[in-house]
């Protein structure tokens, strides 16, 4: 597989078409306005196309075994896959994770023909909403750190001038948020993130309504949304700011399907926690995802065990991934786990 510059990614436009129709974000990467990377089997005639960008990795075109040991090679066995259907039985010899599964997601968008947009709704005493702009990433500390989705864009600039996002301030601080995670001609893909402490205030509504209304303003008017099937909550803002159901797709991953506390049953729960756990023998890093399992299914010795085999096994992770990992939240008051959590941090200045 050969990497191209970012000049010639046009080659591989037709091969990617498919997978461009449901995700905005690989439009973005082919017209430069994200950052990303793709390698193709022939610069001039390609038949296979890997493209990594923003949170994804995108594989399309015809297999062909010559090929698979350097696909593999470059497709992390950490990615979040979006393949395309030649490819979906073939995942085993082209990617190093045999332990990847299918991760069920639902793409939200504004319907042609619909009808008015509800209104942006009042927000709570003490809450403010706020355009995202220089002001708002110079004044407001921590608001850059906060507002994650820009750094899938080439530069911040880049996202000030073409990108749409809205938050929401409580005591000075970015506590909910809606931006553009990529905008290609008329089509953009929202996002929308509000701490733990501020849900169900209507935080998260409030900043994704005044995020659609400027997109439509600018004559953005394809809106998208990509969420987890699982969650409820997305899926909830979604729908209440007048989105619908425009298809449904899958990836594939050995992280945990969901992004809430909740967003799993206990069945569900439970079968992930045992299937990560297991493949956590092969492949060390899995014991994060086990820890997170067994904290959901609050088995807090299994959970701490878990995090025991990840850090003495040398996980190449950073302390505050653990602290900040939305499964584990019911562990941080722990003095075990902050004890494991101080050995990674220590064993990260070695």
């Amino acid at each position: 597989m050969q990497k191209l510059e970012r000049k010639a990614f046009a080659a591989a436009q037709p091969l990617l078409k498919d997978l461009a129709a449901i995700h905005v974000a690989v439009v973005a990467a082919l017209e430069g306005v994200t950052d990303a990377e793709l390698w193709v089997d022939d610069r001039t005639a390609p038949t296979i196309a890997l493209l990594s960008a923003g949170d994804g990795y995108f594989l399309a075109g015809t297999p062909d075994r010559r090929r698979f040991s350097a696909l593999k090679r470059r497709i992390p066995a950490w990615a979040y896959l979006f393949a395309e259907e030649p490819w979906t039985d073939l995942l085993g010899e082209v990617w190093a994770n045999p332990f990847a599964r299918p991760h069920p997601r639902v793409r939200m968008g504004l319907a042609s023909g619909s009808s008015p947009l509800p209104a942006t709704p009042p927000l709570p005493d003490g809450f403010s909403l706020r355009r995202i702009s220089r002001s708002l990433l110079d004044t407001v500390p921590g608001a850059a750190d906060a507002l994650d989705g820009i750094g899938q864009w080439r530069s911040k600039k880049r996202f000030l001038d073409e990108g749409v996002g809205f938050c929401v301030l409580h005591d000075g601080k970015v506590v909910s948020h809606c931006l553009s995670d990529s905008v290609a001609a008329s089509r953009c893909e929202l996002g929308v993130g509000t701490e733990p402490d501020y849900r169900r205030l209507g935080l998260g509504r409030a900043a994704a309504a005044a995020a659609v209304a400027e997109c439509l303003r600018r004559g953005i008017a394809d809106i998208e949304w990509h969420s987890h099937a699982s969650n409820r909550g997305s899926l909830a803002v979604a729908r209440q700011i007048g989105l619908v159901e425009l298809d449904r797709h899958v990836a594939y991953s050995g992280s945990l399907p969901a992004e809430n506390v909740g967003d799993l049953d206990r069945d569900t729960c439970l079968d992930w926690a045992r299937h990560v756990e297991a493949a956590a023998e092969t492949i060390g890093w899995y014991n994060f995802h086990a820890a997170g399992a067994w904290a959901l299914l609050g088995d807090r010795t299994r959970a701490l065990a878990s995090l025991e085999r990840l850090v003495d096994g040398g996980w190449d992770g950073e302390a505050e991934w653990l602290e900040d990992y939305w499964a584990l939240q019911g562990l941080t008051g722990d003095a075990a786990f902050k004890a494991i959590v101080e050995r990674q941090r220590a064993a990260e200045t070695d």
